[in-house]
């Protein structure tokens, strides 16, 4: 089967710019520790709030992966896509019933315009019988679910919306698996659809970074912001030689994977600066700080680690690759646990399991 070669528009960029101004927002949901701890409520609506946004933008990228040729209606609605997306960004807020109303009423509009797209082109087929079709009936559904929050939040029943946000999450990611239909997937460009990813990633790298910029205090040196910079670097190095270097773009796959785990490698990298931050602050309980971090890069390598199925085929992650990795980063973690309140040995232990798994990785590119 031929590969669908798609070039990424600059538009797309502009597009990706956007969404991730809305992700770097999401920290005020976690930024604030109450008694040295992110509440668990404040953190979970950190979470699914992150995955609605992820998904309204995997919404409008597969249409284009699959569909779009950029003629002017497809312009119009990304505009009105993006306009959505910066309301959205800025209905975030820590009280969660402040922001639900236009929050689930923006996601509604994103959600429309996509339904649009998907309709102008299954009219120009036809047929809602192929993937058109599929998506229009998967979206329709999720639209209903937001519609029924938007009410809720209306009537006053604002303490269920994120419940519902909840619902409509899980009904966007499962319920392609329920509703097939006749779907090609020659209509998806992977070659494509990996560089919008890592278009997406690099921009939210860069957003980590200068998020970070306060660590570099002119007034004095020291060596922390030059630890802080290699965490983000190895964590770069690791991702782009993972996904840009092992893997084969070349190839007709429906990509499953590579979206799921893209959703989990953003929401980490926002996590990793989220626990660098809070260190730096001195505000905040060292435990819960130190979990974050360790959780975050474990979270963060296991996703991109998820998508070795697309390696090249003389390229193999061996048994081998597997326990140094094992132990670089059980290494890390100990420096980190053992040291709990000092900062060195935080930025130093996540430096290990960064580079560690960063060398281990560029080996297996040289093929050591």
């Amino acid at each position: 089967m031929e590969v669908k070669i798609k070039p990424v528009e600059l538009i797309e960029l502009f597009y990706d710019l956007i969404f991730v101004y809305a992700i770097s927002k999401l920290t005020a949901l976690i930024s604030e520790p109450v008694g040295g701890i992110v509440p668990l409520y404040s953190f979970f609506a950190y979470l699914i709030t992150s995955f609605v946004i992820l998904q309204a933008w995997l919404y409008f990228t597969n249409y284009v992966n699959r569909y779009g040729q950029w003629k002017w209606h497809e312009y119009v609605l990304a505009a009105v896509n993006m306009i959505a997306v910066i309301y959205m960004a800025n209905t975030i807020s820590p009280d969660w019933s402040s922001m639900a109303f236009v929050f689930d009423l923006t996601m509604l509009i994103l959600l429309l315009t996509v339904v649009i797209l998907y309709s102008v082109h299954a009219k120009r087929e036809h047929s809602m019988v192929g993937a058109a079709g599929n998506s229009i009936t998967i979206l329709l559904v999720v639209c209903t679910i937001y519609i029924i929050a938007i009410i809720s939040s209306l009537v006053g029943f604002t303490d269920y919306v994120i419940w519902i946000n909840v619902v409509a999450v899980l009904t966007g990611a499962f319920l392609p698996f329920f509703i097939r239909g006749k779907f090609d997937k020659s209509i998806i460009s992977f070659p494509h659809l990996v560089e919008r990813f890592e278009l997406l990633t690099i921009i939210t790298f860069g957003e980590a970074v200068v998020g970070l910029t306060h660590f570099f205090d002119t007034t004095q040196f020291n060596f922390v912001p030059i630890l802080v910079f290699l965490i983000v670097l190895t964590m770069f190095g690791s991702y782009v030689v993972q996904i840009h270097n092992l893997m084969e773009h070349h190839r007709v796959e429906r990509s499953l994977r590579l979206m799921f785990s893209h959703y989990f490698v953003v929401i980490s990298i926002n996590l990793v600066t989220v626990a660098l931050e809070l260190i730096h602050s001195g505000e905040v309980n060292h435990l819960f700080a130190s979990a974050l971090m360790i959780a975050s890069l474990i979270i963060f390598y296991l996703s991109i680690m998820a998508n070795k199925a697309y390696y090249k085929e003389n390229i193999k992650l061996t048994k081998k690759d597997i326990i140094e990795m094992l132990i670089v980063t059980v290494i890390g973690i100990a420096i980190i646990l053992i040291f709990i309140s000092n900062l060195y040995a935080f930025l130093i232990g996540s430096l290990i399991m960064t580079f560690g798994n960063f060398a281990i990785l560029l080996m297996k590119q040289k093929g050591v």
